[in-house]
């Protein structure tokens, strides 16, 4: 797979147009999947054009979209760490349906609950919210900036 320069400006316009408060991809190293980090360089590429007020000046740019990155199936082994999580005790039967409608693999259904369970306890440990059964984890490409620690 090849992402050309043409699919990048496209992916700027789509940024530009619909103005999203965040995005998601895949890790961006990946040894499996090599298609991944090429995505994930599309959108991190198009997301700072975008961003950028001297490309097209005549189109509204976009503000410092975070980029979180999912979790790939061998973490170490792409260089992932997650530094967000995202509490999904609440829908976590509609995500395991989801999950089973993955056919051809369900050899990763068990994975993925597993991988849940081990986010929520880790959710739980390093925050507030001592309930957190399952949890999803993200890695940021950019930096979180606020305005206190708090």
């Amino acid at each position: 797979m090849r992402i050309t320069d043409e699919v990048i400006y496209r992916m700027v316009d789509e940024w530009r147009k619909y103005q999203p408060v965040f995005a998601a991809s895949h890790s961006l190293h990946d040894p499996y999947n090599f298609d991944h980090g090429l995505v994930t360089h599309a959108v991190q590429e198009s997301r700072i054009i975008a961003q950028a007020m001297g490309h097209n000046p005549g189109q509204k740019n976009i503000g410092a979209t975070p980029i979180f990155l999912y979790e790939p199936h061998q973490t170490e082994q792409c260089n992932w760490k997650p530094d967000v999580y995202i509490d999904i005790t609440s829908v976590w039967d509609k995500k395991r349906k989801a999950i089973e409608a993955m056919a051809g693999q369900e050899y990763l259904w068990e994975y993925y609950t597993r991988v849940g369970l081990n986010r929520g306890v880790q959710a739980a440990r390093n925050s507030y919210y001592p309930n957190i059964k399952y949890a999803e984890a993200y890695q940021r490409i950019f930096p979180d900036v606020r305005e206190v620690l708090a």
